[in-house]
């Protein structure tokens, strides 16, 4: 296990969607993503994701998706392209008025290091290329009689797939939210997340406020 000293950053993260449903049981989507880091002097990336979600039962459903990232390097003040493939699977149940949602995803990042130059010339690469992770959230909402707000709240776990020195969970992502649907295509979203990293040489404890908007068709 690494220790470390732990350092603290605040950001901005702001998304823009879409999603279409096809039938009953298809849906197709994308969304627009910026990120805010180091107390919001830095563009930490911006992301572009499209993908497929597909009802396999009433409560369950499977998804994939690719992603593209503008990210920030900022050890060597390097903008590079990123590719992401994501795979999940998402199961739902609703007791009352709560809804509690268990979603499983694996995703697999492939990184650019080509303009990571060490004084001595050669690349400094990175040691996950491409990164694979395993994500874990637990989620649950309330339903509040004849009104438009919806309050939740979520824990999630990050888990290192392919570490050449031993998988580790590596972060913890606690996020309160709170939904508003403006109309029946409309949708707002606040969130305030809490991310700690594990396991790392240079731990950051990320608080983050999330501002989202969906448009749903």
């Amino acid at each position: 296990m690494i220790k470390s000293q732990t350092t603290d950053d605040f950001g901005i993260w702001s998304t823009i969607g879409v999603e279409k449903s096809i039938g009953k049981k298809w849906e197709i989507n994308g969304e627009l993503e910026f990120r805010g880091r180091e107390n919001m002097n830095e563009v930490g990336r911006w992301a572009i994701k499209i993908g497929g979600d597909y009802k396999i039962i009433k409560n369950i459903k499977l998804g994939v998706a690719y992603q593209f990232q503008y990210f920030n390097d900022l050890e060597y003040t390097d903008f590079q392209p990123r590719h992401r493939l994501i795979g999940s699977m998402q199961g739902k149940q609703k007791w009352k008025r709560f809804t509690f949602s268990l979603r499983e995803r694996v995703q697999g990042t492939y990184k650019d290091d080509s303009d990571r130059i060490k004084s001595s010339g050669k690349i400094d690469t990175y040691k996950m290329d491409p990164e694979w992770t395993w994500k874990n959230r637990l989620k649950v909402s309330y339903d509040i009689p004849k009104c438009k707000f919806t309050p939740s709240a979520s824990i999630e776990t990050f888990y290192q797939l392919n570490n050449p020195d031993g998988n580790e969970f590596d972060a913890l992502r606690y996020t309160l939210s709170l939904a508003y649907k403006i109309d029946k295509k409309n949708k707002l979203n606040l969130s305030g997340i809490y991310d700690h990293e594990m396991n790392v040489k240079e731990p950051t404890d990320k608080y983050i406020m999330e501002l989202g908007y969906v448009y749903s068709f």
